[in-house]
């Protein structure tokens, strides 16, 4: 993967596909900024809270690098992408697109409890000016699927959610390297799965970090957003992570 710079909205990402890219990261002066909802409302009103938000803060549409969504439940890939088109309108009538690709990074999950009445915005990334030493960036969600299909498909034993774990955690190595950052940049991994990783936690997805075990993961009791993926990951290293209410 080579990064490309998006210098309008001050950072480089790496191209993934039509819904999203697989991870940014700020380019020199800039840097990322996360916000979480504390109430997600429906995604579209999402974006419209996006462009209020920025435009407060005098940043441009195009600095929106990053998206976290909640959807009602996983999606077969056919619908799936029905509605990554639909979200993709989103952003190209926001003019966020660069020569027709999508910079932004995103995850989307499906939580297994109380999950949303439809796709809901939880969390945004953003640049701002920064002249602060250190890179920030963000890694899109990740699941257990390669080019072949799903990683021990059908398996949800402690042994085959290990395959799936390493499966992942070892992209999201290579994603922290092909954007140039490195361990000591990480400050948040995220899990997202129904099964327990305490089976695997050491050995597997603390082990990885190195020395941003120290801040260990988040765990969120949700599924992968296409049914039959079971294991699912995100990463990002900022220094500005707000709640907007």
């Amino acid at each position: 993967m080579q990064l490309v710079e998006n210098p309008a909205g001050g950072f480089a990402f790496l191209p993934g596909g039509p819904p999203y890219s697989a991870g940014v990261v700020a380019l020199p002066g800039f840097e990322i900024v996360r916000a979480t909802l504390q109430r997600p409302p429906p995604y579209r009103e999402g974006f419209a809270l996006i462009d209020r938000h920025l435009e407060m803060i005098g940043r441009p549409a195009v600095a929106l690098c990053a998206i976290e969504l909640r959807s009602p439940k996983p999606w077969s890939m056919e619908d799936f992408g029905v509605f990554n088109a639909g979200y993709r309108v989103e952003l190209e009538t926001r003019g966020i697109l660069l020569d027709g690709t999508n910079p932004v990074a995103r995850t989307n999950v499906a939580p297994a409890y109380a999950p949303p009445e439809e796709p809901s915005l939880y969390a945004f990334s953003y640049t701002i000016p920064a002249s602060a030493a250190g890179r920030t960036f963000v890694i899109a969600g990740a699941g257990d699927l390669d080019e072949h299909g799903i990683i021990a498909e059908g398996q949800t034993s402690p042994e085959a959610m290990r395959t799936k774990a390493n499966f992942v955690m070892d992209v999201m190595m290579k994603l922290l390297t092909a954007l140039g950052c490195g361990i000591d940049d990480v400050t948040n991994m995220a899990v997202y799965s129904v099964h327990s990783p305490l089976d695997f936690v050491t050995d597997t997805l603390l082990a990885p970090l190195g020395s941003a075990a120290v801040h260990a993961f988040h765990w969120y009791y949700s599924r992968p957003p296409v049914i039959g993926l079971e294991f699912e990951v995100d990463m990002r290293g900022v220094r500005q992570d707000v709640r907007l209410w």
